[in-house]
């Protein structure tokens, strides 16, 4: 169950946010204009690789690296992953934690990038978020041979650049972050954040 949960996150997540090597800047200061500018160039990045015959392990870490990662707060994400045992932790622990967090995810999306089929995104209308520091947006995962995966990204502002990342994604009610803890919970607190470190880049 959850590797399918797993390939379904990163599946939509890479849908949504990975760009191809020459994509143009992306402006992050808009939560909605930035899903949507992101998502829009995936199709032609994954089309093009594979018309090149370029679906390979090394070229799709390459764009998930460069382009995707910039786009997700995986530190954020990473604190919230450790719940009560990020207290327990060092500054050094917590800095091997969210790199090894990075090569994981990196991994896990390209894998997913690798798959896809010509699907397509249904994007929530941009709208004024005003102060709000952190939002949600909603979105359809749409192929010709399944019925649509309803998701909501959860994105957090820099309070000192402004920008916009991801931090979780929420697929049919299931969140990333959620599956995430429930599977690091025990060997965190039975074995400790390095060897669960270890545990992600191995």
């Amino acid at each position: 169950m959850l590797k399918t949960l797993t390939f379904i996150f990163s599946l939509t997540a890479t849908t949504l946010l990975s760009t191809s090597s020459h994509a143009v800047s992306i402006d992050s200061s808009s939560p909605y204009l930035m899903i949507k500018s992101v998502g829009e160039q995936v199709f032609q990045s994954v089309g093009e690789a594979k018309a090149k015959a370029q679906i390979n392990e090394k070229t799709m870490q390459a764009i998930i690296e460069s382009t995707l990662m910039p786009y997700i707060d995986v530190t954020f994400a990473s604190y919230k992953i450790l719940g009560p045992q990020l207290k327990k932790t060092s500054k050094e622990q917590r800095e091997g934690f969210v790199e090894a967090m990075t090569v994981n995810l990196i991994k896990t999306y390209s894998s997913a990038l690798s798959q896809y089929n010509n699907q397509t995104v249904r994007y929530e209308a941009d709208r004024d978020v005003g102060d709000k520091s952190m939002i949600d947006i909603k979105t359809e995962l749409v192929s010709n041979d399944a019925q649509p995966i309803n998701m909501i990204f959860k994105l957090r502002k820099n309070s000192k650049t402004g920008e916009w990342k991801a931090y979780d994604l929420i697929v049919e009610g299931i969140s990333l972050i959620d599956a995430k803890r429930s599977e690091l919970s025990k060997p965190l607190r039975v074995n400790g954040i390095d060897y669960v470190t270890n545990m992600l880049v191995n």
